[in-house]
């Protein structure tokens, strides 16, 4: 096994407390995978409010111009 390394890392490879060190450490591994939180994104505007007041969007045959409104935030869960 001269690909794999020195005799010192196959002494630690084949000695039984180190197989069952590396096997919790893979078992481990393999919980956290499952286990894991799926991440949430924030979507949050690219522009400073002021930009996007100053900007006139133009859609089709129609202008548009954006205001902003101080309103009351709802917790709202989007499943994309």
């Amino acid at each position: 096994m001269k690909w794999f390394g020195s005799p010192q890392i196959l002494k630690v490879l084949h000695n039984p407390s180190s197989m069952c060190f590396f096997s919790f450490l893979i078992g481990f591994g393999f919980i956290v995978l499952i286990l894991r939180r799926s991440t949430q994104t924030v979507k949050t505007l690219s522009m400073s409010i002021e930009e996007v007041e100053a900007n006139v969007v133009r859609n089709g045959n129609k202008c548009y111009k954006f205001t902003a409104e101080d309103t009351k935030c709802e917790k709202v869960y989007n499943k994309e």
